[in-house]
């Protein structure tokens, strides 16, 4: 396994992936589907999406971090294809994110989940990230009703 920067050619898998675990568990949002379809326009603006790809080419599972209107950097849009659950393929997508993160000198990075996403959760808090009060107005998903941020480079 290896990990891999945005390339064009992984776009469709991005999206389908994250389609895919959005559906199984809730409803896909407008939010959901402009920023799937405005890839570019954060790759742009500086932020960067981490694949996870096997020995055979096959995206295992993928993490985008970008900048937020408000400046905020968020972990958005991480998923994993089922059969590769618990291979190790999400962390290290996750890990790819944090390190670009220190890299970028950022000072903190900001998730959105929600409760039923145990695993996730379970990840987050793994790599540090601390639980914080939901803004609604800043995330507006119907499905958000938990959030973490991690502090970088203190």
């Amino acid at each position: 396994m290896k990990v891999v920067f945005y390339d064009p050619k992984y776009k469709n898998d991005f999206i389908e992936m994250n389609k895919s675990w959005i559906e199984d568990m809730f409803k896909l949002e407008d939010e959901d589907i402009r920023e799937m379809e405005n890839i570019e326009p954060y790759i742009e603006n500086g932020g960067q999406i981490f694949f996870s790809i096997d020995d055979n080419e096959r995206v295992m599972a993928c993490c985008m971090i970008a900048p937020r209107e408000d400046g905020d950097w968020e972990i958005m849009k991480f998923a994993a294809r089922g059969m590769y659950t618990g291979t190790g393929a999400g962390s290290a997508c996750l890990k790819a994110c944090i390190d670009y993160a220190k890299e970028m000198q950022l000072k903190k990075i900001i998730i959105v989940s929600n409760k039923k996403c145990e695993h996730a959760i379970h990840l987050y808090r793994k790599f540090g990230f601390e639980e914080v009060p939901v803004d609604k107005e800043k995330f507006p998903f119907d499905r958000a009703d938990i959030a973490f941020e991690l502090y970088l480079n203190d």
